[in-house]
């Protein structure tokens, strides 16, 4: 049992290691800055005992999304548009559908426990669907739509007036313990 305890945590900590690395730089370039993403199945600790790695999962949850809207990077992509890369060797994709149904299992959680974060989370989700012009069930056709119906009747209608009420990333930085870079980005205190 104790070899158990081990083996979670050393993934806990890569968990945290690998996010870590990937949003560095986060302070100065927010999610602009293109970055290549540790592949990982992050959705799977939305829900973790460990504070620190389901706080780092949802954090590169919210970086994927962030660089998604600001269209410099991409990790969520339709079946089809993952088809094309199929050759090339190693590549991995993030399976949107897993995030989003974790989302959902676990978002009361998630909003309670880290406020500003479930915040941006949900912005992105309602401004990049409506930056494409497009719903995600037309999007991801791959995905059982009633995923995205869920979404949008427990999560994004509900919470809507944060596109125009949403707190500064400074916020977010402070919840998730980014130092901030920008004077603008720290509270006077």
């Amino acid at each position: 049992m104790e070899i158990s305890k081990e083996s979670d945590y050393g993934m806990e900590n890569k968990i945290i290691q690998n996010v870590k690395q990937t949003i560095s730089g986060i302070e100065i370039g927010y999610f602009t800055t293109a970055k290549n993403y540790i592949y990982d199945e992050y959705y799977k600790y939305f829900n973790n005992d460990d504070k620190e790695t389901k706080k780092y999962a949802l954090l590169i949850f919210t970086c994927m999304l962030g660089n998604w809207f600001n269209k410099s990077t991409f990790v969520f992509k339709p079946e089809k548009e993952r088809l094309k890369y199929n050759n090339e060797k190693g590549t991995k994709f993030f399976n949107f559908e897993d995030y989003i149904t974790s989302l959902l299992d676990n978002y009361q959680n998630i909003k309670q426990e880290f406020p500003y974060m479930f915040e941006i989370i949900v912005v992105y989700l309602i401004l990049i669907e409506k930056d494409k012009h497009m719903i995600y069930e037309e999007w991801f056709p791959e995905i059982n739509p009633e995923i995205f119906q869920e979404l949008r009747e427990k999560i994004l209608i509900p919470n809507k007036n944060l596109v125009d009420d949403c707190h500064p990333i400074k916020y977010l930085f402070r919840e998730v313990g980014i130092k901030p870079f920008f004077k603008g980005d720290f509270f006077d205190e």
